[in-house]
């Protein structure tokens, strides 16, 4: 079996895109006794309140020869419906024949209950296709208010430096623990398997277990920065290199061990995305009142294709120079 034809790397774009987005928003109950950058974060991460939040997200991924570029609008409404729009801007380079190629390509992604869908629009016609897992799950995390939810979320920080306090700005570097993020993930990415059973179900658990293990032996550090007096995020700067690294060597070592049959392309790419990529992820507080996220036309028949992004998958797969 070919590692990448049931894989979730095609829609790896997704699991990114929402990645860095979960931490902001919620409740929380009584402070506990912290110390100082904690009692910071704490304070910054309460003033987050609102049922109704959204979010500008942006995502890099640099490689030896592609280049991914994610521009899009998060936004979570009363209803806890969650909702992604944008585009990505893919650019791959064919090294060994001296040539570019550029596509732009819409995307809408949408969280109903425990249900995420990833819409991909190609040649004027959109298509979809089911998320379970890490995407719902780290959706899930985003998107919910309850006081359960964000005391472990907050749980979850290891450790937060201050490096700038004014009455106008608050800057601070967060390090989420990789283990407890990890813990997170799985227990709330459960919900979304409802649907499947048998070769489907084992095969979705064991790719997330594949990223849980990856999340697990990192710590997430990210650079924050609050607009005190409206307790809004200017920017969140997260630099996820190193869970894309260990995800990459994690199913290498997989591969070598005789767990995973990888073809030479689907290893050559591995190999550039463990040990010459990199994956960078921004957040920036936008008006949901302004910054809706509104559902494009004719989704409704949008029919169901894993394949959709064939083609960007095999320009990944195809002229890896190392």
């Amino acid at each position: 079996m070919k590692f990448f034809k049931k894989n979730s790397l095609r829609k790896f774009a997704a699991v990114a895109a929402v990645s860095s987005a979960f931490l902001f928003g919620g409740t929380v109950d009584a402070a506990t006794t912290e110390d100082a950058g904690m009692a910071a974060f704490r304070e910054a991460y309460m003033g987050q309140l609102a049922t109704e939040r959204a979010v500008d997200q942006d995502l890099t991924l640099i490689s030896t020869n592609f280049h991914l570029d994610m521009d899009s609008k998060a936004q979570v409404f009363d209803d806890g419906v969650m909702r992604m729009s944008g585009n990505l801007s893919w650019t791959y380079t064919n090294l060994k024949k001296n040539y570019s190629t550029n596509s732009n390509i819409p995307f809408y992604i949408e969280q109903v209950g425990n249900e995420m869908t990833l819409y991909v629009q190609r040649r004027g016609k959109w298509s979809k296709m089911i998320l379970p897992g890490l995407p719902a799950g780290i959706a899930t995390l985003w998107k919910s208010s309850g006081q359960s939810f964000v005391r472990e979320n907050i749980e979850a920080v290891k450790k937060v430096e201050v490096l700038k306090d004014t009455p106008d700005l608050r800057i601070m570097n967060v390090t989420l623990d990789g283990p407890k993020v990890a813990a997170l993930l799985e227990k709330n990415s459960q919900a979304s398997f409802a649907g499947l059973s048998g070769a489907a179900l084992a095969e979705q658990k064991e790719i997330l277990q594949r990223w849980l293990a990856a999340i697990s032996a990192n710590d997430i550090t990210f650079a924050w920065t609050v607009n005190k007096p409206s307790w809004t995020t200017v920017t969140a700067a997260f630099d996820l290199t190193n869970i894309m690294r260990a995800y990459s060597i994690y199913v290498l070592n997989e591969a070598a061990a005789g767990r995973v049959v990888l073809t030479d392309e689907e290893r050559d790419l591995l190999d550039a995305m463990g040990y010459y990529s990199e994956l960078h992820s921004y957040t920036t507080y936008v008006s949901p009142k302004t910054n809706k996220v509104n559902v494009p036309p004719d989704l409704d028949k949008a029919p169901e294709n894993d394949n959709s992004l064939n083609d960007i998958f095999y320009e990944m797969t195809t002229v890896v120079e190392k």
